[in-house]
């Protein structure tokens, strides 16, 4: 393979891209094609001129190994938006279980001071307090997934990567302390129902 072929392989690879939308390449993805360019030229037979035949080979070759690039970053970028997706959906439910909770929890208090069950009150302000918390971490979780994104998308500079990744830790942790706390207050508000009962 001459330096005519390599070039021609080069250019006919770029237009495949550009035909399949491609509009930028990533570092990477250069560097990771011209290796696969290098690897074509080591294992060519000669520095003549390709013939035809086997010079269409190379270029289905690259062609191939660009579509599976391609299929690969649309995979990950599928998963991405899934992950989102779900994370949306955990936030969405820890607000609104634990909010709903201390609402609902707030209309019995003001019914049982109305009846002047004050004992009951004071009971049931510990479960509340619980709720209410449970709310705020939820609200600390949202905003850290989007110190996460930023990291995500390169704001911090050098530590981007690992500011993305502590803040995405640091959300997911936030949701689960947010259904621990709805589970603990769902079971002080349990016991209080219990003892009103009895």
């Amino acid at each position: 393979m001459n330096a005519n072929d390599v070039v021609e392989l080069l250019s006919d690879s770029l237009r495949t891209a550009k035909e399949a939308g491609a509009s930028s390449v990533p570092i990477e993805r250069l560097e990771a094609f011209s290796l696969e360019i290098k690897r074509l030229v080591q294992n060519s037979p000669s520095e003549q001129a390709l013939p035809e035949v086997q010079m269409e080979r190379y270029k289905a070759e690259l062609t191939a190994w660009i579509g599976d690039k391609q299929h690969l970053h649309a995979w990950n970028l599928e998963m991405l938006r899934s992950v989102i997706v779900a994370g949306q959906a955990a936030l969405k439910s820890s607000l609104l279980i634990n909010g709903a909770a201390a609402v609902a929890l707030l209309a019995f208090i003001g019914n049982m001071v109305s009846s002047n069950k004050s004992s009951v009150v004071i009971g049931t302000a510990e479960a509340l307090v619980f709720y209410v918390f449970g709310v705020l971490v939820a609200a600390v979780a949202t905003g850290l997934t989007y110190f996460s994104q930023a990291g995500y998308g390169n704001e911090f500079g050098k530590y981007s990567r690992t500011m993305g990744l502590a803040g995405h830790i640091g959300a997911v942790i936030f949701v689960l302390v947010s259904y621990v706390m709805f589970g603990y207050a769902s079971f002080l508000a349990y016991r209080m129902f219990i003892c009103i009962a009895n």
